[in-house]
């Protein structure tokens, strides 16, 4: 044999989803077998392992003959013969990545018999959940002109867990840091460079979690393979998690906004329940925060109790709270999004006016820019340092004729950060309702509400 069937092995397990441990458990044959086998060794792979492994991976005929072709089999050694008998099983091992490596695709590990069943069934979610997004953001208004830059920078360490555990790294194998900063079309790509698969994103009120969520979703399903699970976006919030183990809330909460799963998934299960059992879903947990007060801890030993890849939300106290009170996510790594900044601000602010009314800013961004330090700059910038509250400011003076944003720099008005932000807020959903379109045939109105621009 040479390294090519090796290679061949790889690449066949991983576009089946598996890791070596979980081809090692449908196989029966041994991890370090399967170990030695993708790294060329040894030369002389019996055939009846070969097979073994073939069968466990449910490879189609000519993936079947390749592989054996590899291994030096022919054809003709197809025919019945007196099978092997599994290798002794081992002690488990730790995964077989090392630091520094591209991460195995994550992805389904399910029986061959239900894998087009399900694969079709998971790339028909891919597409309601694509389309259910899109929409989301245009609602919002997230592209209206450009998305704001959200970035992010690591979590703080005493909130994440060891590198060591999040790289999957063999005992006794130190691994290094992961690069954690990124921009917002960066989010699906920085996730898939995670090899456990578990993010934990912390950001405060309106720091822009759920539209980060939004985009790594869409950003995601872009690329997606067949190997991968599809990402779905739950709300936290109706989690009981003394109530509901986790993948049975997840299960109803796919029936509940896909109501299509709920046809037969085979063996008596729903195809929602299918397919969160074979591993077809990523769960994106959008916040954290909001699950009821008392639960918070319950709720992450819940999620550490299980293996799920997964992508959590949430406002920094609540988290380092339940941290503080059980443990880290485990194998989780974690970042945090970052204030926005004058910069920022001068390069979104103009571009949200009518032509007619260019300039109207100006005032604004020449106080921020060259006063930075006086009492007004420093309040307004503290304040419009969210995409929320940039997003208000922009409806209430960029969407509305005869506003004048330089009211916002009044000290006497407006002497706190906390007066300006209640000005924005007041200001907002009044100014959106006399902006609504009319409503449709169907008596509802198709403009967005004060809580489509929840970031």
């Amino acid at each position: 044999m040479t390294s090519r069937f090796g290679t061949l092995l790889r690449q066949l397990r991983c576009a089946a989803g598996m890791t070596q441990e979980q081809l090692a458990e449908r196989s029966g044959v041994g991890v370090r077998t399967i170990r030695r086998l993708e790294t060329g060794e040894p030369t002389d792979p019996r055939l009846g392992t070969v097979k073994l492994l073939a069968d466990a991976l449910g490879l189609a005929p000519d993936e079947r003959r390749r592989l054996l072709a590899e291994a030096g089999g022919t054809p003709e050694q197809e025919a019945p013969e007196t099978q092997e008998a599994p290798e002794t099983p081992e002690a488990p091992e730790t995964p077989e990545e090392p630091p520094g490596e591209v991460p195995p695709v994550r992805g389904p590990v399910v029986p061959p018999a239900f894998r087009e069943a399900l694969s079709e069934a998971a790339s028909t979610l891919a597409q309601a959940v694509s389309g259910r997004w899109q929409r989301e953001e245009e609602q919002r208004g997230v592209h209206d002109p450009f998305p704001l830059p959200v970035r992010w920078r690591p979590m703080a360490p005493e909130l994440t867990d060891h590198w060591d555990n999040i790289n999957r790294a063999p005992a006794g194998v130190t691994s290094r840091p992961l690069e954690l900063t990124g921009t917002l079309d960066e989010i699906a790509g920085t996730y898939r460079r995670i090899p456990s698969g578990r993010l934990v994103v912390l950001g405060r009120a309106g720091s822009g979690k759920t539209i980060l969520a939004l985009r790594f979703v869409l950003s995601y399903l872009r690329t997606r393979t067949e190997a991968e699970p599809v990402p779905v976006v739950f709300g936290l919030g109706s989690w009981d998690p003394t109530a509901l183990a986790l993948r049975d809330w997840l299960i109803d909460r796919l029936l509940r906004d896909y109501p299509g799963l709920a046809a037969d998934g085979g063996g008596g299960e729903t195809l929602a329940a299918a397919l969160v059992e074979a591993g077809y879903i990523l769960p994106v947990l959008d916040g954290f925060d909001e699950i009821a007060d008392g639960l918070h801890r319950p709720a992450l030993e819940a999620l550490n109790g299980t293996s799920l890849p997964l992508l959590l939300t949430s406002r920094p106290g609540e988290f380092a709270s339940a941290v503080a009170a059980t443990d880290v996510l485990t194998g989780a790594a974690g970042i945090e999004l970052t204030d926005l900044t004058p910069d920022d601000l001068a390069g979104y602010l103009p571009r949200t006016v009518r032509r007619a009314a260019n300039g109207r800013w100006d005032p604004v961004l020449t106080v921020l820019r060259e006063r930075p330090d006086s009492p007004a700059a420093a309040r307004l910038s503290a304040v419009l340092s969210t995409p929320l509250m940039i997003v208000l400011a922009r409806t209430v003076y960029s969407d509305t004729p005869g506003r004048d944003p330089a009211e916002l720099l009044d000290s006497a008005r407006f002497p706190t950060a906390e007066a300006l932000e209640d000005h924005l807020l007041d200001s907002f959903v009044p100014t959106v309702y006399r902006h609504r379109p009319p409503a449709g045939p169907a008596g509802r109105g198709t403009g967005g509400s004060g809580t489509d621009r929840n970031w």
